[in-house]
């Protein structure tokens, strides 16, 4: 952030400390490769919980899956960029610019594909967003495959669209590349398009032909010779012109370390396809529970390590005239570091980003159903009144209890005569013979009473088709509206 320490000092890209010094410093360099996994995992769990859904049947049904599958990460972005610009702005930078204007708006790496928003981790978002925004047009194209070889032949020109441009540029200028050469080739948004598009082929390959059991050896043995390669393979030295950042870790896409990711994407493809039923060593190791716990709060951990981060920072140097001592990049205070950023994590996610991902989804659902729609809503709602046969309140006089109980009667009778029909037996009783048997077995002693019933019994054989037709009348639900004729 700024500051002039010695780089050894610094609190260093994706946050583990540079000293003591170990067999895994090399592969921190590689943090690339667990770039490339993630948006391979990304194609492939976007396809295989969407190859069997009609996304573009709609706009309501393509805004209901985009909107799904962006909102719980665009509010960790979003979380992160604010505490970010907070704890800049605490901290004596200039935060107020356009360059952070752009960030905000997620235009800033289409534009200049450099990582230096103020929450860095936030371009892998906004290169995921034209990732899913193409997939059901290539959802399309892949369920017009007809076998796994077709897919098999996706996932190499796949795979070929993505390391092309490096290795094209490689050739031609009989050189590595430069660190603006590497940002458009990696940083920028469209770069890592192929890269999902192989995660998605590797997914047709798995519905057309599932792997068995046998298989998943094959699927360890590549993971196992990846992990290998990114621990013993070494660091190049980065040229006397890198203009790459200064704070992280010396030999960052420097040389080889360019092609590392998409060199690695045949071996993470390999044990996506060979592991999938679930057979392998490392499998089963990944799906204890205590990982799959875990595995919910990964992507805030990723968005959110930022502004911990410089918080981290921030507090790092002794102050309050000797009253704070200040909080040196020791591997102690790392894992404290790493204990607060889970912790944080978990809070977030059960308390806000859950609970409002589920409340959008359901939303989303109920747009995409037509629920959403006021017209048709109100024209359902109609369309119900019109079918609900008119009856009286049974709440208003005795006449009218007695007039509801026979109705309730009628309409039970009419939907049992309607199976009857079904089966060539006698035809439906019509709900106006009701009334004249009710009307029979009135007391005649008691004309007036004689004299309503009848009166009742003329309007209703007036009534409109709807209220007595050959479909059956249901039995009422809830509370019986009071008829116009009763009043």
């Amino acid at each position: 952030m700024g500051h002039s320490e010695a780089p050894a000092q610094r609190l260093c890209h994706h946050m583990a400390p540079r000293e003591p010094t170990s067999c895994l410093d090399a592969m921190m360099v590689r943090v690339d490769v667990g770039v490339e996994f993630f948006i391979l995992l990304s194609g492939f769990l976007t396809h295989h919980l969407h190859k069997d859904k009609d996304i573009l049947a709609s706009c309501g049904s393509f805004f209901a899956y985009f909107t799904r599958r962006i909102f719980r990460c665009l509010l960790a972005t979003y979380v992160g960029m604010t505490l970010c610009a907070l704890t800049q702005l605490l901290g004596g930078f200039e935060v107020c610019t356009p360059k952070t204007l752009s960030c905000f708006f997620l235009m800033k790496t289409w534009i200049d594909p450099t990582p230096n928003c103020p929450n860095m981790p936030s371009w892998f978002v906004v290169s995921l967003l034209p990732c899913w925004f193409l997939y059901p047009w290539l959802r399309l194209l892949l369920l017009k495959t007809t076998s796994a070889r077709q897919c098999l032949c996706f996932c190499a020109l796949a795979w070929l669209l993505a390391i092309g441009p490096q290795f094209s540029m490689l050739l031609w200028q009989q050189n590595w590349l430069s660190w603006n050469q590497l940002i458009y080739t990696w940083f920028w948004p469209p770069a890592l398009v192929p890269d999902f598009v192989l995660g998605c082929c590797v997914a047709g390959m798995v519905h057309h032909n599932p792997p068995t059991a046998q298989v998943s050896w094959l699927g360890d043995f590549a993971m196992i010779v990846l992990l290998c390669a990114c621990m013993l393979v070494p660091v190049p030295e980065p040229p006397a012109d890198w203009a790459g950042p200064e704070q992280w870790r010396p030999g960052h896409y420097v040389a080889w370390e360019q092609l590392f990711a998409r060199l690695s994407a045949p071996f993470l493809g390999v044990f996506l396809y060979c592991t999938y039923n679930g057979g392998s060593l490392m499998t089963r190791l990944l799906s204890h529970r205590t990982l799959v716990s875990l595995g919910r709060y990964t992507l805030e951990v990723y968005l959110l390590q930022m502004p911990l981060h410089d918080f981290f920072l921030w507090t790092r140097a002794p102050g309050a005239e000797g009253l704070w001592r200040g909080l040196p990049w020791t591997s102690e205070v790392f894992w404290f570091y790493l204990l607060l950023l889970l912790a944080a994590c978990v809070f977030f996610v059960e308390i806000l980003a859950e609970p409002l991902n589920q409340r959008v989804k359901s939303l989303s659902a109920a747009w995409a159903r037509g629920r959403g729609k006021p017209a048709e809503a109100l024209r359902s709602h109609r369309d119900q009144d019109l079918a609900r046969p008119y009856t009286t309140d049974p709440g208003t006089d005795p006449i009218a209890e007695l007039v509801s109980k026979e109705m309730k009667t009628t309409g039970t009778q009419t939907t049992e005569s309607s199976f009857a029909r079904s089966q060539g037996k006698e035809e439906e009783e019509e709900p106006n013979r009701a009334w004249k048997r009710f009307s029979k077995s009135t007391d005649a002693k008691n004309p007036e009473q004689t004299q309503r019933i009848e009166a009742l019994s003329a309007q209703t054989a007036k009534a409109p088709s709807r209220i007595a037709g050959d479909t059956p009348v249901p039995e009422p639900k809830g509370p019986q509206r009071t008829s116009s004729f009763a009043r």
